[in-house]
């Protein structure tokens, strides 16, 4: 009887590591479909940004970032509106500002949207 049991309980984990292995895929899954390309656009004419939202959703509670490093949060962009951001608006983590002689290379829009979703634009500059 001893080993029925052992094969019985070796069956029974197998089946556990092929159901939390599946259930692991799947949430994986479901947190890169959860990622939203947004339609945006960003431009830098050496003094301002120029930031529109292109889509038909809202950009909720946005983290744009410029350079990687210096952010501007908690901005809510609206459907088909443009945006004028001057580079001492974005902030590094240590508080120091853009500094107006840095050369933008990289920005990027975070947001969530209204479905839940989290929506992401990125772009290089010149």
């Amino acid at each position: 009887m001893n080993k029925s049991k052992t094969k019985i309980l070796l069956i029974l984990s197998a089946l556990a590591a092929i159901v939390l292995l599946l259930f692991a895929l799947r949430s994986g899954k479901e947190n890169s479909e959860m990622l939203v390309k947004l339609n945006a656009s960003v431009a830098f004419d050496g003094e301002r940004f120029m930031v529109s939202n292109n889509d038909t959703l809202d950009f909720l509670n946005t983290v744009m970032t410029v350079n990687g490093y210096y952010k501007l949060t908690g901005m809510n962009l609206h459907a088909g509106e443009t945006y004028t951001l001057w580079p001492v608006e974005f902030a590094h983590i240590n508080g120091t500002r853009l500094p107006a002689k840095q050369i933008p290379q990289q920005f990027s829009i975070w947001c969530e949207l209204y479905s839940g979703e989290k929506g992401f634009y990125s772009r290089k500059l010149k």
